[in-house]
């Protein structure tokens, strides 16, 4: 290692990832055909030995595309991007930038993208121009306020000097930095966590992975950047879901209380309700299946450990716990409105009865 912190002639790169939800679903193999530029499957490379099993399923598309290079601060985006699209109606875009100084100029570079604009607006035109692309491939699009940003910062091995604790100790400062884009020192207490999901497979490897962003150092990162990419994507479809629940709920409750006015509501507006209900229920529950088995977490013991830390960093399982409590609250919304219909039905059908009486005896009176 040429010095404490320093990328020597080998290049590093940061990869800032943004994940937009572009449709309810995508037909991958379709897409393909449509999209001029060349793809490719976003399989998992294995690059230590691993199951075959062990994949994306289906293989989400990579596609490679032009871009004008962007300014952030003194560093520029490469001319290319990358596009990767998955089934269940994701689009995650990816831009390069070079790296080789300092790992203080990475602190700077990380502080630039937490506060920078252009780059997410650069990648919510390209996912919305590449869905109006590919629309008879699309289920129900529609470009998602809600995204997700994140930066990979991807070092040269040789940093590591095979000694991570080491590495670790004189650099661990910076690299919290770089964690958290801050650049002002921050604690111990802070460094510590900022560092605490700490992930090798060898001893010339090392991955970093903090909620804003992950440092990888590692000379074959390809498997690892997938992976991070494809947690980023789950954290944005489980914020999108947790958006689409919170909205069924304040409806579901708005037709709850309703009951109270049903006279002015309707059996017609009722069984509208339900409907609509149903149909966000089932496609609440058919998103939180797809996202999560696309990958299963086995096979690849440190991949899958780098997937289940990167979530655990990410919060997925409260979000996911989050979800099954609303999920649950819709149901119970569900069945008290299918009750209120099926009252409603009752009643109606009580005084259909007692207007037949009412009719019966007021005709038998005029024959008589």
């Amino acid at each position: 290692m040429s010095g404490a912190g320093a990328l020597g002639n080998a290049r590093g790169e940061c990869r800032a990832l943004f994940a937009f939800d572009v449709a309810q679903s995508i037909d991958l193999a379709g897409a393909a055909r449509a999209i001029r530029e060349p793809s490719s499957e976003g399989k998992l490379g294995h690059t230590h030995p691993a199951p075959a099993y062990f994949q994306f399923k289906p293989p989400p598309l990579r596609i490679v595309q032009s871009c004008e290079p962007l300014a952030i601060g003194r560093w520029t985006t490469e001319a290319t991007c990358e596009v990767v699209i998955f089934e269940f109606g994701a689009v995650l875009v990816s831009f390069a930038i070079a790296m080789d100084r300092e790992l203080a100029d990475c602190v700077e570079l990380s502080c630039a993208l937490a506060v920078d604009t252009s780059l997410e607006d650069a990648a919510r035109a390209r996912a919305l121009a590449l869905a109006q692309a590919i629309p008879a491939h699309v289920t129900k699009p529609g470009l998602a306020d809600v995204f997700e940003d994140y930066s990979v910062f991807r070092l040269p091995a040789h940093m590591l000097g095979d000694d991570a604790e080491r590495f670790l100790a004189d650099c661990g400062p910076l690299l919290a930095g770089i964690l958290r884009a801050e650049r002002a020192p921050l604690s111990r207490e802070v460094q510590a966590d900022a560092l605490s999901v700490r992930l090798q497979y060898g001893p010339d490897d090392l991955t970093l992975v903090d909620w804003h962003a992950a440092v990888v150092l590692d000379d074959q990162p390809e498997d690892v950047l997938r992976l991070l990419e494809y947690a980023n994507v789950q954290l944005l479809e489980m914020r999108f879901l947790d958006a689409q629940l919170d909205a069924a709920l304040e409806d579901s409750y708005r037709s709850l209380s309703r009951r109270e006015t049903r006279h002015l509501y309707g059996p017609l507006a009722l069984r509208r309700d339900l409907r609509r209900l149903s149909s966000m229920q089932l496609e609440a529950a058919f998103l939180f299946e797809r996202v999560g088995n696309t990958l299963k977490v086995s096979g690849d013991q440190f991949l899958a450990r780098v997937l289940r830390q990167a979530g655990t960093r990410f919060r997925l399982q409260e979000w996911n716990d989050a979800a099954q409590r609303k999920l649950a609250a819709l149901d119970n919304v569900y069945d008290k409105l299918h009750d209120d219909a099926s009252t409603l039905r009752a009643e109606v059908l009580e005084i259909l009865i007692v207007l037949l009486i009412v009719f019966e005896i007021v005709l038998s009176l005029a024959v008589d």
